[in-house]
């Protein structure tokens, strides 16, 4: 028996919402998983990352032990079109699919505030994971222990969001260590009221707070310095007044722009704006994803 898992990419922090808020986009890495009689085969990723330091390896036996999966050897075989290193997310993909694929062999795999949880405790944080189990737009609260409470934003509007992924990456750690340790009141006032008038924005449709409610000054006027161009993309996106809004996808390098989905030339329009300024970039066109991972038995 093969369980096939189809993760969706995510982008988290969503501006002020700093390791809380996240949301699941329509690019998706998928896992097949295979008891086989002994051992651990890796196939579809780069030769360094097919051994027991996998990622999703490690998900995956994390996972069985805590359910009492008794297994030999396992087949894990990836593809996918969630870049790595980018701030979509992979490394969440990758962990909630070995979770659920071990879940899977028990006929657990629906569990999904338990996979939340243990997901976490992985991560280290809900905000990616969250959208990657349930979809859509989520703002999760976790405890000391990795309790996590998460919720579901009803997003009023049909919106697309248009990722600016450039070539280069930028790794996690690095990007964690330029953040100050201390934030001022007045920014900690700031990003709390941003992050409120955000995600009241989402829920009651009111587009005009976008651009303001994702303004940011936890951790993008850190990371943006360490993103080529990040500041003047940014101040191209905030004049054109059909982008509703625009934050650091994750933790980078990626940018997030929202549009509304009758904004038919929104993408033509946003790389004539940016021009230079994000030249060998990939521009995507995504949409929500509401679903969150799949699983399927092949």
């Amino acid at each position: 028996m093969y369980v096939k898992v189809r993760v969706p990419a995510t982008s988290a922090n969503l501006g002020p919402g700093f390791d809380v808020a996240g949301l699941a986009v329509t690019l998706y890495n998928t896992f097949t998983f295979e008891l086989i009689d002994e051992g651990l085969e890796i196939l579809g990723c780069p030769e360094q990352f097919a051994n027991r330091d996998n990622m999703t390896f490690q998900a995956f036996d994390e996972a069985a032990k805590k359910i009492g999966l008794d297994y030999k050897g396992v087949r894990i075989v990836t593809s996918g079109d969630v870049p790595y290193t980018r701030g979509l997310g992979s490394s969440s993909t990758c962990i909630v699919a070995g979770i659920v694929g071990a879940y899977a062999f028990k006929d657990r795999y629906e569990q999904r505030r338990e996979i939340l949880n243990l997901a976490t405790k992985i991560e280290g944080h809900p905000d990616n994971v969250a959208p990657a189990i349930f979809g859509g737009m989520t703002v999760s609260v976790m405890e000391d222990d990795y309790q996590v409470t998460t919720l579901s934003l009803p997003v009023k509007h049909d919106y697309r969001f248009v990722a600016l992924i450039p070539p280069f990456t930028l790794s996690t750690k690095k990007a964690r260590a330029v953040l100050p340790d201390t934030l001022d009141r007045k920014d900690a006032i700031a990003n709390v009221s941003h992050l409120a008038l955000m995600v009241a924005s989402i829920i009651n449709g009111y587009d005009h707070g976008l651009k303001l409610g994702f303004k940011d000054r936890f951790h993008q006027p850190y990371r943006g310095k360490l993103i080529k161009n990040f500041f003047p993309i940014m101040e191209t996106l905030e004049k054109d007044e059909r982008v509703l809004g625009a934050y650091l996808s994750g933790a980078g390098p990626t940018i997030m722009a929202l549009i509304r989905a009758d904004d038919t030339k929104g993408v033509v329009r946003i790389k004539e704006e940016l021009g230079d300024l994000i030249e060998g970039w990939r521009v995507e066109k995504l949409e929500l994803d509401t679903r969150g991972y799949t699983c399927d038995f092949l």
